[in-house]
């Protein structure tokens, strides 16, 4: 099955955007980026290095704006890289008529941060449980198919706020604190891989109407993921114990940035928690095959 000649991408100024563009542009699609941030501003983040700057036509739009319209219309294809519980709206008012196709993106923090007890981080798995669910409603009622993916940690394009705010950390003060032994599990995945995915999906009806956990190649324990980022900036690996409650008050401290006002305690006692999922479904139906961990510490020049 070809990939559709039109795709347009919302949320393209992002982590995934930054490689999905490129990729679409070389699998024949006619690409429309579409974003709130200008596309100038999009380009300086990302520095000449952005593979998708050139790849498609930029359209600056709110998609929380309902006479924002300009990104509508004519398009096979809808990739959404943005919050999830956008998508189910904008399908149900028609603003996306001529779409045959979603990729939408959600996040493994619906399993993850089940538990939390923070109440953004019971907002943010209300948003995503209600997401997925006006998901397969609206577009099962507008006869669209539809596929889901849940990513693990993202990073790779040296902007996340994962591996990038740990490597800060690590230049700052040579040092990086961690609650208990750091065992708990973790799989990063890279931005690429989940451009990658989308163009696959795209030519796999296997994937309609399936929601897929997509994780990292490598299953590793946060220690290791921490040593790693220490190597790849070039420090000599300093690990400091401490407890759960002083880690917690320097992320509320972070908190107080608006670029990290969702840092909560519930993050530090997370480090001990496996997160771990299988992808085994996505290899199936769409050749899923994720690369291990190699972190990205720079911002892109």
């Amino acid at each position: 099955m070809p990939v559709p000649a039109s795709v347009v991408v919302t949320g393209a100024a992002s982590q995934v955007g930054f490689f999905l563009l490129q990729r679409l542009a070389e699998a024949g699609c006619r690409v429309v980026a579409v974003s709130r941030r200008p596309q100038a501003q999009a380009v300086a983040s990302f520095g000449e290095r952005w593979p998708g700057g050139g790849a498609a036509r930029w359209i600056q739009a709110d998609l929380e704006q309902p006479a924002d319209d300009s990104w509508t219309g004519g398009y096979e294809c809808w990739i959404h890289l943005g919050p999830l519980r956008l998508v189910p709206a904008l399908l149900e008012s028609g603003r996306a008529s001529s779409i045959r196709r979603v990729i939408a993106f959600g996040s493994t923090s619906r399993f993850t941060k089940a538990r939390s007890t923070h109440p953004r981080e019971q907002r943010l798995v209300a948003d995503l449980e209600a997401g997925e669910a006006g998901l397969a409603r609206s577009c099962a009622a507008a006869g669209i198919g539809w596929t889901l993916f849940r990513p693990t940690l993202i990073q790779g394009a040296g902007l996340d706020r994962n591996v990038m705010v740990i490597a800060a950390a690590i230049r700052r003060f040579r040092l990086f604190p961690l609650v208990g032994d750091g065992t708990g599990l973790r799989q990063p995945v890279h931005a690429d891989e989940l451009a990658a995915a989308c163009v696959s999906a795209l030519a796999s009806p296997a994937s309609e109407g399936r929601a897929y956990n997509l994780s990292g190649g490598e299953v590793l324990s946060y220690r290791e993921m921490v040593l790693r980022i220490f190597r790849a900036v070039g420090r000599p690996p300093r690990l400091v114990p401490v407890p759960v409650a002083a880690v917690g008050l320097a992320l509320w401290c972070l908190s107080r940035l608006p670029r990290y006002r969702d840092f909560n305690i519930e993050m530090a006692r997370r480090m001990a928690e496996d997160m771990v999922f299988d992808h085994g479904d996505a290899l199936r139906d769409f050749g899923y095959r994720p690369r291990s961990f190699e972190p990205v510490v720079e911002r892109p020049a």
